[in-house]
């Protein structure tokens, strides 16, 4: 009789030496309820024997149908000193519709010989609740309609108005730099002067020897006249619009036309340098230069004017052809 207990008790604890320990699984929200549109976490943690293998089930889009999974932390693991595991899921959870959700237990299987073991969870409850958001009294709070928000502006949205910015500037200045500064005087033609050139220059001529300038002390504006009556001359004259141009463009013109003699051009060449001189460098000639300036601007009109014809030669010139 002793012997036979001692062999059922032997059994009993080899048995139970055999059995796999329990396996332990929870799955809790972090919180029962949230509002619609809120988010919350979700544990799924399971207890792991030592020296057990064990496989923690998981879940991917949705926990209970409208309960939707946003995002899945790193599995954590941790071991304690008698060789337990302890295996955490952690899910990032919202839900756009409220109700009550029962949320499926999750498990964990183990393979124990021939035979596969699982071991699952409780259910757990998260209900999703919709927010209060009119108040009691509307009438006591006004909610002002919130204004569209302005997007900043991006580097990509500014550089094609600084390329037509760029382009603009350059062709502006090509067209300053090449074309005439009165482009329609190709076109247009002025209308011809009441008296011939060399008439109206020694008219203005006389009138600036009669006002007596450079005798009173107006050097600068005895020369800027001076030069003004010579430029208009050659305008008159050859149709160089000298006073839109600079002194060395009007002299490079009147040098590739070629009507006048090389003495004439450098009279004309001088007599404006030296009045550029005087109204923008302020240089002050010599007291005897102002007679022989104002001398060789009459001169060359004389030399330069078109000759007049008189009645007499007209009417040869007129019998001759007839």
């Amino acid at each position: 009789m002793r012997r036979a207990f001692l062999t059922v008790a032997a059994l009993m604890i080899l048995s139970a030496h055999a059995r796999p320990q329990e396996i332990r699984i929870t799955a809790t929200p972090d919180t029962s309820a949230i509002l619609i549109g809120d988010q919350t976490g979700f544990s799924v943690k399971a207890e792991i024997p030592a020296g057990a293998a064990a496989a923690l089930s998981t879940v991917s889009d949705t926990l209970a149908g409208k309960i939707i999974i946003l995002g899945t932390s790193q599995r954590d693991t941790a071991a304690s000193g008698d060789g337990r595991l302890t295996i955490t899921d952690r899910y990032l959870v919202t839900a756009f519709d409220s109700g009550t959700y029962t949320i499926p237990p999750f498990y964990a299987e183990v393979v124990s010989g021939d035979s596969l073991l699982r071991y699952y969870s409780d259910y757990s409850m998260l209900k999703v609740l919709r927010p209060e958001v009119t108040p009691p009294d509307s009438t006591d709070v006004i909610f002002d309609i919130v204004p569209p928000r302005n997007a900043p502006v991006t580097f990509s949205e500014i550089l094609p108005w600084l390329v037509i910015a760029l382009i603009s500037a350059v062709v502006l200045y090509l067209l300053a730099r090449f074309l005439p500064r009165n482009p329609l005087r190709r076109f247009v033609r002025p209308p011809a002067p009441a008296d011939p050139a060399h008439v109206i220059a020694m008219r203005e001529l006389q009138t600036l020897r009669q006002e007596e300038l450079w005798q009173k002390g107006e050097i600068k504006e005895f020369y800027s006249r001076l030069s003004d009556i010579l430029r208009r001359y050659l305008d008159n004259r050859y149709g160089i619009s000298s006073p839109e141009l600079t002194t060395d463009e009007t002299v490079r013109i009147l040098q590739k036309a070629a009507v006048t003699t090389a003495g004439q051009m450098s009279m004309v060449k001088e007599l404006l340098s030296l009045s550029d001189m005087v109204k923008f460098a302020k240089y002050l000639p010599q007291s005897d230069l102002h007679e022989r300036y104002y001398d060789d601007a009459v001169r060359f009109v004389e030399e330069t004017k078109v000759p007049e014809v008189t009645d007499e030669e007209a009417k040869g010139k007129g019998g001759s052809n007839a």
